[in-house]
């Protein structure tokens, strides 16, 4: 039998019974727990959807960066072999290769996730996909500079490369309009 006291047995203070205080009034009621179990349920909730935008924004940023590690290799490739070396860009199948290593084992192939959007701006060109450009084997872009737009949730990045130098260069990581 348990007094009104906390921890104390058959009523005497003085018992060889006695529980100390801390073990047996330390305790949560079934209340306060589903309070808590609430709170954590609705920080969950709030946080899922920032959660989606990261992740969003975190493929965006991948693709980007593997889109700039395929046109650096191009560009040095070019320049190391000295042979032209060509991107083609296919945005109906979301993916750019080097075109001179589609008959080798291995091809140089980047496929983006479907949820990654690009776009070219070649100037002088109609526009439609497949699209093409040519490092030379000095490192130049043949032709006129290319500017790569890729989109995802309304973020865009764009990566401009310029005719002359062929540097490769990212602008954006802002929203898009």
């Amino acid at each position: 039998m348990w007094s009104v006291e906390c921890g104390v047995r058959d009523g005497r203070s003085d018992s060889a019974f006695r529980i100390p205080h801390s073990a047996f009034c330390a305790a949560f009621t079934l209340i306060e727990l589903l309070v808590v179990i609430g709170i954590i349920g609705l920080l969950v909730t709030m946080s899922v959807p920032a959660f989606a935008r990261y992740s969003q924004q975190v493929r965006l940023k991948t693709a980007t960066r593997e889109v700039m590690g395929l046109l650096s290799f191009a560009r040095q490739s070019a320049i190391s072999a000295r042979k032209e070396k060509t991107i083609l860009i296919d945005a109906d199948r979301h993916e750019l290769s080097i075109e001179e290593s589609l008959d080798e084992a291995e091809p140089r192939i980047i496929r983006l996730p479907d949820s990654v959007a690009i776009d070219v701006h070649i100037p002088d060109t109609d526009g439609s996909s497949p699209w093409r450009f040519t490092f030379q084997p000095s490192g130049a872009l043949g032709g006129r500079s290319v500017s790569l737009t890729l989109g995802s949730q309304g973020r865009s990045q764009t990566i401009t490369i310029t005719a002359i130098t062929g540097s490769i260069a990212i602008s954006g990581g802002g929203a898009s309009p």
